[in-house]
This record gives C-alpha cells, structure tokens and sequence, in this order.
C-alpha cells in the first residue's frame, strides 16, 4: 500500500482513529515537518485544536491518514502521544502505521 502526501481539503471528514506514542521528531524524521494550523493559509486550524499536522492518502485517494497534536499546548518537542486521524479504510489506516512506524506504540480503531 503506498502512500502520498494529502492536501488540506483530502482532510476534510476525518475524525479521531487512536493514538501513536512518539516524539516529534521521529515524526519529522520519518515524515518531515508538519503543517502548520497556526497560521492563515490551507492548513489553519480555525479553533486552535491543532497546531501541527501531517497527512496522507492513499494512492487511489479513498483512505486519508493524519498525525496531528490536539488540544496539546505544550512545545512540539515535549509530545509523546500524538492523534491519529482518518476516513476510508481501517485496515489500509493500520497498514500505514506499520509500515512507516513499526516501532512506536499504537492504538488504532
């Protein structure tokens, strides 16, 4: 299953998933860095409940996974569990995870 990065509107009509236990910067490792929802542009959160973000689909469009810290206010750097958002397929949403971070803890519905 390959991947690709989503643009904002892809995630529109994702909602909560689980979680995953890593560090920030494991994530921009693996990811590189993430949107930033502070910001006036595609990405900004609006409410303040996010502050950072990435997100991907799937190459047919139809599953959409995002990475996302909510109502957490603290810096990037000091967050270990991090949001996991998606539509579409649950199965191709845990398929992601396992292949791009087989190592961090995970909770996945």
């Amino acid at each position: 299953m390959r991947f690709v990065k989503a643009t904002s509107r892809d995630r529109i009509g994702t909602s909560g998933r689980g979680s995953i236990t890593t560090t920030y910067n494991q994530l921009c490792n693996r990811f590189g860095f993430p949107h930033d929802c502070t910001q006036e542009n595609a990405w900004y959160s609006g409410d303040g409940k996010v502050r950072y973000e990435w997100a991907f689909k799937s190459l047919d469009g139809r599953t959409i996974v995002t990475i996302y810290d909510y109502k957490d206010k603290r810096p990037p750097e000091q967050i270990k569990q991090w949001q996991i958002g998606g539509k579409g397929n649950a199965e191709k949403i845990k398929s992601f995870f396992t292949a791009f971070c087989p190592h961090e803890q995970l909770e996945v519905r």
